[in-house]
């Protein structure tokens, strides 16, 4: 048994402010998927008493790969764990030891010199942050974890700090003065998988026309998809391991993680008709089910084994609620990928789609529920959206230029493109009524195109706006990239040159506009968000939720601060 990836932390609901719960994550070679592994999870405050109470179930197995061909093979095992929160911050640290008892190999079985199950040494130690009672956790946002080709990583890996950004991270949770890290929200492109598709036998099918590439009687070979599983969990073993990058704080920060295009590949969903396509379908059910596995914790299926996935099958649309003594949180990250898609419809039009009709059904209901509280606290919803709403917009004439180029995906990946404008315009409407309904105020945060922004959505529809304000807004936050460079100075004018950034008016008394992050429209570096909710700090306050932009370079003195609305009823909310 070895470990071939972890520890990695999942966050979880957390329905009291009196617990802190999570899931620890390995995923080991060698490892027998029906007999848990012979290590005990121990945890223990900093003065080295320990947490008994912190792990009180043996690990489940929550993906089985040990059938796959090559050194990727192995089973996902999460431990539960459940912390009781004290009256300030604390920290914790964690390790895995031989479990007491092992009916099979003994503690001298663990020490043995070459043996590769044995404890791991006290550098390996995670410190963990538990929030204190009522508290709601300080969380840190990233995007684009990676570059899309060789060239790009080539650079990256040629700076003075090639993870400088992450180290930053790092640094700002050990350091005590602001307690640490609760939680880390990925946006999209966790890793960056389009170097997957250099291998054969892809190599040979993207020289083929498009017609003979939709042809069903060209098929992959056989145990492709099982090839491809293999490469993107090699991907995740590889890009997600070692002591600098992301690997140092997945280990020690409960994650929550949508995804984007690079997780699969580039510009997947904008393809169009090689959606359709059978060798697009098999890397696409890879890329999910190594998606479920490492991002969300463990795969979707019952029996933990490895099944078929298929485009607009199922959706990753997530939500969680964090309850804090005087506001809470919830959070509700979109899957803009596994639905998208377009439809070539009876009169021979084509119809585009960002998100599955399920998708939007689910967040439909989610959103009457959130309402069912509306008025008890204040509130503050966080949507975590891949693509920004509100962004660069390059125009019918520009996207039409661009249709016989490699822009062409890159057009229509956008929810500016012209293509996807009736569907931007029904999620704006949708968040905000969720706002006015619930009582609450909607920040969306978003990545992919990196730099760093700041949009924001206005409407003067009365529909929209919440009692006791005068017009309705919601605040868009874009923080890209962590580890993706920034276009060069030529190549980010030339698509300033080419989009329009003026105010844009939309149906139902809405506008759009771009707003500058400190001295400039755009941060145009590497950088990450971090994201905390202070308490009101008199009776007529509300508690106010900050986001900040983390420069690798440049210390930025602004930060955006948005407040909820005013109580009311759900009642008040109805006629006002």
């Amino acid at each position: 048994m070895k470990k071939l990836l972890g520890p990695m932390l999942y966050a979880r609901n957390q329905p009291s402010g009196d617990t802190w719960s999570f899931f620890v994550n390995l995923y080991l070679g060698d490892s027998d998927p029906a007999r848990p592994p012979p290590l005990r999870l121990r945890f223990q405050r900093l003065d080295g008493t320990d947490l008994t109470e912190a792990v009180p179930a043996p690990p489940l197995c929550v993906a089985d790969f040990s059938a796959l061909k090559g050194q990727a093979a192995g089973v996902l095992w999460r431990w539960e764990v459940t912390l009781a929160r004290e009256d300030s911050p604390t920290r914790v640290t964690y390790r895995f030891e031989p479990g007491e008892g092992c009916p099979t190999l003994s503690q001298v079985d663990f020490a043995a010199p070459g043996n590769p199950v044995k404890p791991w040494s006290g550098e390996d130690v995670r410190t963990v942050v538990v929030p204190a009672k009522g508290a709601l956790p300080r969380a840190a946002f990233f995007s684009c974890n990676g570059a899309s080709d060789a060239k790009t990583w080539g650079s990256v890996m040629r700076m003075k700090r090639p993870f400088g950004c992450w180290a930053d991270m790092l640094a700002q949770h050990e350091e005590t003065r602001e307690g640490g890290f609760e939680l880390l929200l990925g946006g999209g492109d966790q890793v960056y998988a389009d170097s997957l598709l250099d291998h054969e036998p892809l190599v040979e099918f993207r020289k083929r026309e498009l017609e003979q590439k939709l042809d069903r009687d060209f098929g992959p070979p056989p145990g492709f998809h099982e090839q491809m599983l293999a490469r993107y969990v090699e991907l995740y073993c590889e890009r997600w391991s070692g002591s600098v990058g992301i690997a140092p704080m997945l280990a020690r920060v409960p994650g929550v993680f949508t995804w984007d295009d690079h997780d699969i590949f580039d510009g997947w969903g904008s393809h169009e008709a090689l959606q359709s396509c059978e060798w697009f379908e098999s890397i696409y059910s890879a890329a999910a089910q190594a998606f479920e596995a490492f991002q969300l914790g463990g795969l979707k299926t019952e029996e933990k084994k490895p099944a078929r996935r298929k485009p607009c099958d199922a959706h990753y649309l997530q939500t969680l609620r964090f309850t804090g003594a005087e506001c809470d949180v919830d959070l509700v990250a979109l899957d803009l990928r596994s639905g998208r898609t377009y439809r070539r419809q009876v009169n021979g039009k084509m119809a585009h789609q960002v998100m599955s009709p399920e998708q939007w059904d689910a967040l439909d209901a989610w959103r009457q529920e959130h309402a069912k509280d509306a008025g008890a606290k204040p509130r503050h919803v966080i949507v975590l959206s891949s693509i920004p709403l509100v962004h660069l917009r390059f125009g019918p004439s520009v996207e039409t230029v661009g249709g016989d180029t490699e822009m062409h995906d890159d057009m229509l990946d956008q929810w500016e493109s012209v293509v996807h404008r009736g569907e931007r315009i029904r999620l704006m409407v949708d968040l905000l009524q969720l706002a006015k309904m619930s009582c609450c105020a909607v920040t969306v945060v978003s990545g992919d195109v990196h730099v760093g922004a700041r949009g924001l959505i206005r409407s003067r529809n009365p529909e929209h706006i919440p009692a006791g304000l005068a017009e309705a807004a919601i605040e868009q936050v874009t923080s890209s990239g962590i580890v993706h460079p920034p276009p060069n100075m030529l190549q980010f004018m030339g698509m300033r040159l080419l989009a329009e950034e003026s105010v844009d008016d939309l149906p139902s008394y809405m506008q759009t506009e771009m707003l500058p992050v400190g001295k400039s429209r755009y941060l145009r570096e590497r950088n990450w968000l971090s994201l905390r909710v202070e308490p009101a700090r008199s009776k007529v306050a509300r508690p106010k939720l900050w986001l900040r932009w983390e420069a690798e370079h440049t210390s930025l003195s602004m930060q955006v601060v948005v407040e909820p609305p005013p109580l009311s009823s759900p009642l008040d909310a109805t006629r006002s």
